[in-house]
């Protein structure tokens, strides 16, 4: 179905409505909204509206992996949301860069392949997540994707995202595998299989010839010429439209224009952690006080919208590498850069087909943890932030690199509310970094990992010197003020929207709003908690199986109209 089909059937231009209806209407085309419209689309029985407010994913910097640190500025393929000012964190602001494109933050992210931690899957049935195990979530995982080398039990090899597998990529990842092994880590062969914790080559979602594989280009292209699927992009969607408790459709901004289109079915909101909670609270689902504050009359109270969210804290330790052999040298000097165009351009290969990151080392930060609360995780480049990629961002003029420190059980909690009923203004996000101590002590338990792990044998040779924070930063207290001065993003934001029985669920199992029929939330923010380390995995295979939901929700209500 072509854009001009539906424009086609608008109403008179004094409601400027469109008339047409689908059965199902997807908000988002990030990494579980591309999902979603490729399986309910795909047997050809549901028409099928897919609603992006981004643009297409043709850049060649989405492509090419590492060429995406020219995007993570740029508006027309992020959005630029800006945090509260952190009270834990020196009351600094901090940007968060997210997906504004097809795909998607899979068109913009790490891509960084991993499934997470077996046990904090098993954790959420505790919470009321009933069927959100990892043995039931296993099937999805292998659905989803196509890895060559693993274990046919635990891992697909036809699916839709293309996963490979670092191997002695580099001097430096060896180096910091070795060392690994030295410093009495153990060394895994593939992380995802369900052996979690220990050191390892990192496994990336991108195609053989080491270009990006993103949800669109995975689930979205080969869905090109279905008759049944429409995708509009460059339209933001205002609010969901209710009848009563139930949703019938959405309101969207689409050239210039207010069109209301509606469901004949669902709507189903993929809009992200971020996104997902504010289109509930623009279409009066949520907290009184935060509506009314606004002036957005209430339809239905739900005062778990836009609470629980988490993300990783995450600081860093920056090294000056004795060999030219890093990110910062390929992007500073001509040879280098020549060097690693024609390994790409002829293999697919080298630092061209990767973001960011080589390898890992997945721990607990003590003896009293039962699983792993601590990423170690290795990045060939250094500069003064996180988005610090490239010479005119602050990447270092020296060779460097990075070991980032991730907590991957972080206790803190925020929020993401509105503060407009303009659905044009961002709305206000306090992640509360650090607010609980036990985040900022292990990042301190990590931080001496670290340092332990670079005296290593095989790791101590690669190092001149340690430039951040230095070797003069020593003591617990002036570690823990470069923690506080430094802590960042991972961008791994869930849980605005939890799923749960408790009175702060926003969704149920089967991820329906609660008290509002014909509506669900399907993307990260239902995560109760962050399913430890990357999230972008765990979100497609949310996709996955939040599609079987709908699916077999709907063929139940057929199956019993069909025999009344």
């Amino acid at each position: 179905m072509k854009n001009g089909r539906c424009e086609a059937g608008m109403a008179s231009l004094k409601n400027q409505e469109i008339r047409d209806r689908f059965d199902f209407i997807v908000i988002g085309a990030g990494s579980a909204g591309c999902v979603l419209a490729n399986r309910l689309s795909a047997e050809g029985l549901h028409q099928v509206l897919l609603i992006e407010a981004g643009g297409r994913d043709n850049s060649i910097n989405i492509r090419i992996p590492l060429m995406v640190v020219n995007l993570l500025k740029d508006e027309k393929f992020t959005w630029p949301f800006m945090t509260e000012k952190q009270v834990h964190l020196n009351n600094k602001e901090q940007l968060w860069a997210r997906g504004k494109v097809l795909g998607g933050s899979s068109s913009i992210n790490g891509n960084v392949y991993v499934r997470g931690d077996p046990a904090e899957y098993d954790s959420w049935s505790s919470m009321g997540c009933t069927g959100w195990g990892w043995s039931d979530m296993l099937p999805y995982f292998k659905r989803m994707e196509s890895f060559a080398s693993g274990d046919p039990v635990k891992r697909g090899k036809g699916g839709p995202i293309n996963v490979t597998q670092l191997r002695k990529f580099d001097k430096l990842g060896d180096a910091y595998l070795d060392a690994s092994g030295e410093a009495g880590y153990e060394l895994v062969d593939d992380y995802n299989d369900g052996h979690y914790e220990g050191a390892s080559y990192l496994q990336y979602s991108t195609t053989p010839r080491g270009f990006r594989c993103s949800s669109a280009v995975g689930y979205l292209r080969p869905t090109s010429g279905r008759p049944n699927l429409t995708i509009w992009t460059d339209t933001l969607v205002t609010r969901v439209v209710l009848d009563g408790k139930r949703a019938v459709g959405v309101e969207c901004i689409r050239d210039g224009k207010t069109l209301r289109v509606q469901s004949r079915k669902e709507v189903i909101l993929s809009a992200g952690p971020i996104q997902s909670p504010k289109i509930l609270e623009l279409s009066g689902i949520g907290r009184p006080d935060v509506l009314g504050a606004v002036g957005i009359a209430v339809a239905h109270e739900l005062p778990g919208v836009g609470e629980n969210m988490a993300d990783h804290p995450n600081c860093r330790l920056t090294f000056e590498c004795a060999k030219p052999i890093t990110i910062n040298d390929v992007l500073q000097r001509p040879l280098s850069k020549l060097k690693e165009g024609l390994r790409f351009i002829l293999f697919g290969k080298g630092l061209l087909s990767i973001c960011s990151a080589t390898a890992h080392i997945v721990m607990r930060s003590g003896p009293a943890q039962n699983q792993p609360d601590l990423k170690l995780q290795l990045q060939p480049f250094s500069g003064k932030d996180r988005y610090a990629r490239r010479p005119q961002d602050g990447l270092d003029p020296h060779s460097g690199f990075t070991i980032g420190i991730m907590a991957l059980r972080p206790h803190s909690r925020g929020y993401v509310h509105i503060k407009s009923a303009d659905p044009t203004v961002h709305p206000r996000i306090d992640p509360n970094y650090l607010a609980d101590d036990r985040d900022a002590a292990t990042l301190l338990a990590g931080i001496r990992a670290v340092r332990r792990l670079v005296q290593m044998p095989s790791l101590k040779d690669l190092v001149v010197r340690e430039t951040r924070p230095g070797p003069e930063v020593q003591t617990e207290q002036q570690i823990l003020d470069y923690i506080r001065q430094t802590t960042a993003t991972t961008w791994h934001v869930v849980g605005s929207c939890k799923m749960g029985n408790d009175e702060l669920a926003v969704v149920d199992s089967d991820l329906r709003v609660r008290g509002i029929g014909g509506l669900r939330v399907i993307d990260s923010s239902v995560f109760p908690t962050v399913p430890s380390s990357n999230t972008n995995v765990p979100t497609i295979a949310l996709g996955e199986k939040g599609a079987d939901i709908v699916l077999n929700s709907w063929r139940s209500t057929a199956d019993v109209k069909a025999s009344a």
